[in-house]
């Protein structure tokens, strides 16, 4: 009997953990940060200090795009922020580069953030030159198109 006591309270102070980190974080906004390897020493210096931020590093082998949708599988996000090597018009992950002429070929992946991210989550590309160009905002057009989501590129 002793034992199942202590296992009832064990429980119930889970459950108390559990409901009050949710409501904790009700009323903040829930960001991912995904930081590719190539921009790691640029970026490295982000760290998780709000409570209601996860901080990634993408791994360097494997499909960044399906990796960023199974961590959004695990959490409602409201922000996605990339922070990914850019050029005018193509974002470029350790393995790949995409383009507005290639995305078609990702966009399966893309379909997937569309799956498990929040309706009303956006997507934050922080870059200086992707968007310079025509190539840039059509690259943006179609990563809204495949996720459903808002894309704003920062710098």
């Amino acid at each position: 009997m002793r034992y199942y006591n202590k296992i009832m309270k064990i429980s119930a102070l889970s459950l108390f953990v559990f409901f009050l980190s949710t409501f904790y974080l009700s009323g903040q906004a829930a960001s991912l940060i995904v930081i590719d390897p190539l921009v790691e020493n640029v970026a490295g210096n982000i760290k998780s200090t709000d409570p209601g931020q996860v901080v990634i590093t993408l791994p360097d082998e494997g499909n960044p795009l399906k990796f960023i949708a199974n961590k959004l599988k695990e959490s409602q996000y409201d922000e996605i922020h990339l922070y990914v090597l850019t050029k005018p018009g193509s974002i470029i992950f350790d393995e790949i580069n995409i383009t507005s002429e290639n995305i078609g070929d990702y966009s399966a992946d893309f379909s997937e953030w569309r799956s498990f991210a929040k309706p009303e989550s956006t997507i934050l590309i922080h870059s200086e030159n992707l968007i310079s160009g025509q190539e840039g905002q059509s690259l943006i057009d179609k990563i809204t198109e495949f996720t459903g989501k808002a894309v704003i590129v920062k710098n």
